[in-house]
């Protein structure tokens, strides 16, 4: 028989949901698979064996490291992989792992894991380094009743265990709020925690997790206890987490509303973490609702300048980079720096060329100044769009904005420039029938139009009465802004029009 290298190991109930595509993701790497499953109604345990699975019966005895370690005992491969049935191993992942188990120095192995949170195009991730590979051996067992580990027992064994931080990436569903909420994660969690704190009272990781379930249900009171519990523990700075406790007390703070104590927080932080991005973001965060402007501005510029977070901390997806430049975007705004407004902006939509708020946010300020006619000349010089749905977007938002007069002058360059025919003659229509004023070829409008329908009565007509007033007052602002004579004036106007609400495209 072929040896097996790699067992994958995993504990599931009613994941019908979601386990065929976990599965399907291991093809190729996995040698076999152990499937623990703790009492299962739907179809769990027919996709599990139409993939060739082991199954493993097991009654729910509310400890999640001897429901794990019910599948070591069958597991025969090499190596341990240990995933959960919302998680899917990235397919870049395979032969770097592939390859890493030939090296025989190693013990056990850390992936990085996103975990998703929100929808479509606006989704986001935290990302950090997991250990889900290991040796497997009959003296290596999980331990903890909830966040189970098995880095401690790996130690016991082998105190010069070497432990690898891989590329590797593993795609975390769970924490998609709809799934949390539809699966009772936060009770079942909340309730285990408190039974290991009651077996443990002195363990920090277990205050560590409850306070992040307080946070996760709405309690940042309860969390901020359980934080400086951690953090005021003898052994805090041994703590591979420590830089989490920071990041989520200052998250707590904020929660809060304490914002000179966030930014306290931030910034020791950043004193004993200084390469750790996401505490740079915080820092200016609280620094910018204290309206400290200049130091709000000097933290996101720090962070922008490191970028990513290094591997070993957990970080969020566009910390260092886009959400970080989108803020500062906005502080610039309220800044009124004119170049940097441009400059941050447009360097968040190269870093994701997905975002709307950055455009949506750049025309409004142009238009809050008084320069709406502007805007277009400028994206036409920063931004590059390669097809006929970019430029269009560009258009919509720029229409959408109340910037017409841009938006026309921005879709008559690119007519005037096209050297594709097809595209140039579409562009060319376009342009005849936007001047005609038939705007509904751009997007935007027609999807504000559609909200606006969707809701009824007394809600929709609240929303159109607010639009109205909202366009009325601007109208009226921007005529007082032009009969300004001096700067000073004229930028006290801009301040008040950039504080009315629009449509940003989140």
């Amino acid at each position: 028989m072929r040896r097996k290298l790699i067992s994958l190991c995993m504990i599931v109930k009613d994941e019908e949901a979601f386990l065929a595509d976990c599965l399907e993701s291991v093809k190729g790497i996995a040698d076999e698979i152990i499937i623990v499953d703790t009492g299962s109604t739907d179809r769990t345990t027919e996709i599990a064996a139409r993939y060739g699975a082991v199954i493993v019966h097991y009654e729910w005895d509310h400890d999640f490291a001897k429901a794990r370690n019910a599948g070591l005992d069958r597991a025969k491969g090499e190596w341990i992989l240990f995933l959960d049935a919302d998680e899917r191993l990235d397919a870049a992942t395979k032969g770097q792992l592939l390859d890493l188990i030939k090296d025989k120095s190693l013990s056990a192995m850390l992936l990085q894991i996103w975990n998703i949170v929100g929808d479509g195009e606006g989704q986001g991730a935290t990302i950090h380094p997991v250990l889900r590979m290991f040796r497997n051996d009959k003296f290596i067992r999980f331990e903890g009743r909830i966040h189970e580990q098995i880095a401690p027992s790996i130690l016991r064994k082998f105190p010069g265990a070497r432990f690898h931080l891989t590329d590797a990436i593993i795609h975390h569903y769970g924490y998609k709020h709809q799934v949390v909420e539809s699966k009772g994660k936060l009770k079942r969690n909340m309730e285990l925690l408190k039974l290991a704190i009651a077996e443990e009272p002195e363990n920090s990781f277990h205050r560590y997790n409850i306070g992040v379930e307080h946070l996760r249900v709405g309690e940042p009171e309860e969390a901020l206890a359980a934080f400086r519990l951690v953090r005021n523990s003898p052994d805090f700075e041994l703590l591979n987490y420590a830089h989490l406790v920071n990041k989520y007390e200052a998250l707590s703070l904020q929660l809060l509303g304490r914002w000179q104590e966030a930014a306290d927080s931030a910034t020791e932080a950043t004193v004993r973490f200084p390469t750790y991005t996401d505490m740079w973001h915080y820092k200016s965060l609280a620094h910018a609702q204290l309206a400290q402007l200049p130091e709000a501005r000097a933290a996101a510029e720090r962070a922008i300048e490191l970028g990513v977070s290094p591997p070993q901390y957990h970080t969020e997806d566009g910390m260092g980079t886009f959400r970080t430049a989108y803020l500062l975007g906005r502080l610039c705004e309220a800044l009124q720096d004119d170049q940097a407004v441009i400059r941050y902006y447009v360097l968040a939509l190269r870093m994701k060329s997905s975002l709307l708020p950055p455009l949506f946010r750049l025309c409004a300020y142009y238009r809050s100044s008084g320069r709406s006619s502007a805007i277009g000349a400028i994206l036409v010089s920063k931004l590059h769009c390669p097809d006929e749905r970019s430029i269009m977007k560009v258009a919509g938002v720029m229409n959408a904005s109340g910037c017409g007069q841009a938006a026309l002058s921005w879709l008559e360059w690119h007519a005037s420039t096209e050297k594709d025919s097809t595209l140039k003659q579409s562009l060319t229509d376009l342009l005849v029938r936007f001047r005609s004023g038939d705007h509904s070829a751009l997007p935007f409008g027609e999807r504000l139009s559609a909200a606006n329908e969707q809701e009824g009565g007394e809600a929709r007509e609240q929303r159109v009465s607010s639009k109205s007033w909202r366009d009325l007052a601007d109208a009226r602002l921007d005529l007082f802004q032009k009969s300004r004579r001096t700067a000073l004036e004229q930028r006290a106007i801009t301040a008040i029009r950039i504080q009315l609400p629009f449509y940003e495209g989140w």
